[in-house]
């Protein structure tokens, strides 16, 4: 065996023999040719639209549950609110420290839209706080002008009830950002000046569905109306008339329970005040108020989440 045939481990004959057995061409053509056999193709795999489709499928609507999960409890508005509505006046201030974090947080959780009382401190902050019980609750020397915003959110609020904490104050920026959307909200403004910046913050949080402004100030109610809020007349209802308040750009009413029912038949949406209890405010609703405003949320109706 020449040392050629010794390197490649095999005999001229047993070469051609391997080369005639491996291809239907003579051995002669594939040895001029040079060339090395063509490998057969392999069969392409079969493209399964149905499962592709149904994955597509699948992905959309994990999207879209994703979606609505995520984003639709940031859009609670007036006209998705079930009748009768519950709101917490300045948080609830017979539970709650008046117009507390705490308490608005409270009252967003168990179904109760928040009502603060807005003012204006001495650097022109607007917070949550009742210019006339505020000083007290806070055991200040002097009255809310007094403070700038930083020495207002150092104050600590007086609870209403014993061995309960103290709240924490709020200014009502801070009260947007944290829970814009998520709940109403419904601030009472009586001062032209306030209304400005309130406004223009429900402006720029896009809450304008998702807000009702009480007062019994024309100026405040037209402004509220003219950016498209919802306004509620909290003064003497019986030192006006319908028609006169809804010219101004009120779509709401606050009544006393026990006239309540008188004025259901009005194009205005009415909320009764002093609502003793639950029973109370089922024959309300029977009478067809839209809600009611109180100081107790608890005691005139059921939260909506239940504790152990």
């Amino acid at each position: 065996m020449s040392k050629k045939n010794r390197r490649y481990g095999r005999s001229e004959r047993e070469q051609n023999t391997r080369a005639q057995a491996g291809s239907e061409q003579p051995a002669e053509e594939s040895i001029e040719s040079g060339r090395a056999p063509v490998p057969e193709r392999p069969t392409p795999k079969k493209f399964n639209a149905p499962l592709w489709a149904g994955i597509i499928v699948v992905i959309a609507v994990v999207a879209v549950l994703g979606f609505n999960m995520f984003s639709s409890k940031d859009h609670l508005t007036v006209d998705a609110l079930e009748k009768p509505v519950v709101a917490a006046l300045d948080g609830g201030s017979d539970v709650y420290p008046a117009n507390s974090k705490f308490s608005f947080t409270e009252n967003a959780k168990f179904g109760y839209l928040p009502a603060p009382t807005l003012s204006e401190l001495g650097d022109g902050t607007i917070v949550a706080a009742d210019p006339k019980s505020a000083p007290k609750a806070m055991e200040l020397e002097d009255d809310l002008s007094s403070l700038d915003r930083d020495s207002f959110l150092d104050q600590d609020i007086k609870p209403p009830r014993k061995n309960t904490a103290p709240g924490e104050p709020i200014t009502w920026d801070q009260m947007v950002d944290e829970m814009a959307g998520a709940t109403v909200l419904m601030p009472l403004i009586e001062s032209p000046q306030v209304a400005d910046p309130v406004l223009k913050k429900i402006a720029e949080a896009d809450i304008a569905e998702s807000t009702i402004v009480r007062t019994s100030n024309a100026e405040v109610a037209k402004a509220a109306s003219d950016a498209e809020v919802a306004v509620m007349f909290t003064g003497d209802p019986t030192a006006t008339s319908q028609q006169s308040l809804s010219e101004v750009g009120y779509t709401m009413m606050a009544v006393d329970a026990a006239d309540a029912s008188k004025w259901t038949g009005t194009d205005l949406d009415i909320w009764a005040t002093g609502v003793k209890d639950e029973k109370r405010l089922k024959e309300l609703a029977e009478a067809g108020i839209f809600g009611a405003l109180s100081t107790n949320p608890y005691s005139i109706q059921p939260s909506e989440v239940k504790s152990n």
